[in-house]
């Protein structure tokens, strides 16, 4: 193959393999996978693919054709290339194929009356050795949602989520679509901890017409993609379609293919308590700092925090008797519907998580006893997003 690429900044062209590099497993199963497929489009765009056992990502990469032919997709070394490109300042760089599968690498550095002239050879491969995955099928399940509504989603799944070979579900984002098409629901849970928000398709209810074809169902997208998903950075929104055995996003030029989770998600409306008789509401942010000036001094074993109510305050409390440490502060109560002494534990991290997943400035916080789960939402009447807190026994 004789052909010369060229990149009008080594920077943008560095951030490309970045990206493709998301998608790219630190032990690949094959070891071509290890690199990134370039490609071309009949429009003459090209694209960088990389991928693992069962998924699949492909990006726009700046490159332009300004000699020779592109005759079939070839495999790059991309981490030898990023090294490379990683210790140059933004410049110009021409990469020329010979047949011989040897690429050079063309730069200059330096300014004025002092460029400086560089190379480097590296080995590529041919396309062939790569593999394909496998296509989507016909009339999948098609949603399109807001791209940044989409990334604070997944945002939120990553710390409501564990890695668990076990049950697979658990360490999912189950995306539920209802059968009537009025709304979505994003849930996700390690078993702990829960969170679940529902997007509408009423305008007036901050959603849009977000179904466009298909049957509705559940589609469970595993965190392993979570790491990938921020590669689909361009556009206004992101289409998600399924057919429930792989699931394609398509945010832009850039897409992303993974395999769907099988397995049935629990039923994550019947653990969330409808008709709890108690609540109190305070300030997310003093909260959240009381909560961080405590958990210094809590268990390691345990990062219990211990939460009492005080009359007007809500008695923050973490200690480790094995070391003889403690710290007790208060936290204003804006209003409550508590009796006095009632007390519940939880674990610092949950507690954090729960808290800060809620974009709000005020919290309500409803409640039953020490030993049932506790409500997170937003004081607003009907929340779109709601977080579940198991307690721990003290």
């Amino acid at each position: 193959m004789n052909m010369k690429l060229q990149a009008q900044s080594s920077r943008a062209l560095t951030v490309a393999l970045q990206k493709s590099a998301k998608c790219i497993a630190s032990r690949p199963t094959i070891a071509v996978l290890e690199n990134v497929l370039l490609t071309r489009n009949d429009a003459g765009q090209f694209f960088l693919t990389s991928s693992t056992s069962d998924s699949q990502l492909t990006i726009p990469v700046p490159l332009t054709l300004c000699g020779g032919k592109f005759e079939a997709p070839v495999v790059l070394p991309i981490k030898t290339l990023m090294s490379l490109l990683s210790t140059l300042p933004d410049c110009a760089v021409t990469i020329d194929f010979a047949g011989n599968k040897v690429l050079t690498v063309d730069y200059c550095t330096g300014t004025d009356d002092k460029v400086k002239a560089g190379k480097a050879k590296l080995v590529y491969f041919s396309g062939e050795e790569f593999p394909s995955f496998a296509p989507i099928d016909e009339k999948p399940t098609h949603i399109q949602l807001p791209l940044s509504y989409f990334h604070n989603i997944v945002t939120q799944a990553d710390n409501f989520t564990e890695d668990n070979d076990i049950r697979p579900t658990m360490s999912s984002l189950c995306i539920d679509i209802a059968e009537d098409r009025s709304e979505v629901v994003f849930a996700a849970t390690d078993g702990h901890v829960l969170t679940r928000i529902v997007y509408s398709n009423d305008p007036h209810k901050g959603g849009s017409e977000f179904f466009k074809s298909g049957t509705p169902c559940k589609i469970l997208l595993h965190r392993r993609y979570f790491r990938a998903l921020s590669a689909l950075d361009k556009g206004d929104v992101v289409d998600i379609e399924s057919d429930s055995h792989r699931i394609r996003l398509t945010a832009g030029d850039t897409v992303l293919c993974c395999s769907q989770v099988e397995g049935r998600y629990p039923n994550y409306n019947a653990v969330i308590p409808r008709n709890n008789p108690y609540f109190v509401i305070f300030n997310k942010k003093e909260m959240l700092d009381i909560l961080r000036r405590v958990s210094v001094f809590s268990s390691n074993a345990s990062r219990m925090v211990e939460l009492t109510k005080r009359g007007l305050f809500m008695e923050v409390k973490a200690q480790d008797e094995d070391f003889g440490l403690c710290a007790t502060d208060q936290v204003f109560l804006a209003s409550s519907e508590c009796d006095d002494d009632f007390y519940i534990a939880f674990s610092i991290p949950d507690l954090q998580s729960c808290i800060s997943a809620l974009p709000t400035e005020v919290v309500r916080m409803q409640l039953l006893s020490k030993d049932r789960a506790a409500v997170l939402t937003p004081d607003e009447p009907a929340p779109s997003i709601l977080t579940l807190n198991m307690p721990m026994q003290m």
